[in-house]
């Protein structure tokens, strides 16, 4: 009884081992098959075409003038003479200062003019006089002499009232608050009655809208590419502004300036276009975004952006060999059009890239080509 058992439990564990042998033998044929598969990718041969580039900067709207007004001389605002938001010339007046003090103040100094100059007329006599006496010997020189400064000095007092005349009238003139250029008048901070303070209270901001300037930063290593296009030896650059909700602004601008300096902390130039703004549509203090447009040589290439591979601060791509081999290629990028990433340096027309299947390949992988073969990365 107990030898039929043990011969069944040898019998069992045989064909155990057996079935287990199987399998394994299926799975070593399945992954040797495996192996010998490759995997299947898109590809697309670069080619050379022309593209149109449009780039972002980011920028901020600066009025051709932006002028504070601040008064030259206290006292109360005793009138307002322009509407808040009124277009004003330069030289209109704008608002009046109390300038009883000052028109006292200025009678007083005339006054003193008077006097200095009447002192003066009797000190030019008293010299004259006393020169023709001392030609007959009537007079000593010491005498002549001391008319002659009392003279001078006259003269100089007649002077510094003259000084304290016109800086008197000055005051008087300044009680009166004019716009010192021609723009668009703000709204006003104070009301009649409130006392205005010489230098300090903000009276109002007039602003010159046209033309509107548009500040924005470069990296330095596109500085000489702008000088180019400030010194109109550009190509076919097109600047628009674009506001927050994606319009952009009907008129083309174009490079006024480029400042001097590089910003250490940032290795940017700042370049300053200037719109025309005849609509008033453009306000000072805006965030734009500055759309660079323009056109690429024939000879540009460009590949599909998602045909990047990007590590850290290294860009590459896989190219395919003519044997269908992969391998990495570093390149570095330029501007990027629709879909399209342009290449300044790393590839040549006819070379053929992964496009698609990027996850399941590697360098020294050979591969498959997808569909019809290589498809060119037109625009």
């Amino acid at each position: 009884m107990y030898l039929i058992n043990y011969k069944r439990t040898f019998y069992v564990a045989g064909m155990i081992l057996c079935a287990a042998c199987g399998n394994s033998k299926k799975q070593q044929q399945q992954a040797a098959m495996m192996g010998k598969m490759k995997p299947t990718v898109v590809a697309a041969e670069v080619v050379p075409a022309v593209y149109t580039v449009s780039e972002k900067f980011p920028a901020t709207l600066v009025a051709h003038d932006i002028v504070q007004l601040k008064p030259d001389v206290s006292g109360y605002l005793e009138a307002i003479r322009v509407a808040d938001g009124s277009n004003v010339t330069k030289g209109q007046p704008l608002y009046d200062i109390d300038r009883s003090r000052y028109a006292a103040a200025y009678g007083q100094v005339a006054a003193t003019q008077q006097q200095a100059e009447a002192d003066l007329a009797q000190r030019q006599r008293d010299y004259e006089r006393y020169k023709s006496l001392l030609e007959h010997d009537a007079i000593s020189k010491q005498t002549v002499d001391q008319a002659y400064t009392s003279m001078l000095t006259a003269q100089a007092n007649v002077a510094a009232a003259k000084a304290a005349v016109a800086r008197a009238g000055t005051d008087v003139n300044h009680a009166v608050v004019r716009a010192p250029v021609t723009g668009k008048i703000g709204i006003v901070q104070v009301k009649v009655g409130d006392v205005i303070n010489a230098g300090q209270t903000l009276i109002n901001t007039i602003v010159n809208e046209h033309p509107m300037f548009a500040d924005m930063d470069i990296p330095q290593a596109r500085l000489p590419e702008f000088l180019r296009i400030r010194n109109g030896k550009g190509g076919d650059e097109k600047f628009y502004i674009q506001f927050g909700d994606g319009t952009r602004y009907g008129e083309a601008g174009k490079v006024l300036t480029i400042n001097n300096i590089v910003d250490p902390q940032t290795g940017t130039v700042r370049v300053r276009l200037v719109f025309d703004n005849k609509d008033g549509m453009l306000k000072s203090g805006m965030s734009i975004v500055i759309v660079m447009q323009y056109g690429t040589p024939a000879t540009q290439l460009a590949i599909p952006a998602k045909a990047i591979i990007q590590n850290l601060s290294e860009t590459s791509v896989y190219t395919i060999s003519n044997d269908n081999v992969i391998s990495a290629r570093d390149i570095v990028p330029g501007p990027v059009t629709d879909t399209m990433q342009l290449v300044t340096s790393g590839l040549k027309a006819g070379d053929r890239i992964v496009v698609e299947g990027l996850q399941r390949v590697k360098p020294g992988d050979t591969v498959n080509i997808a569909g019809a073969g290589a498809g060119a990365a037109k625009p």
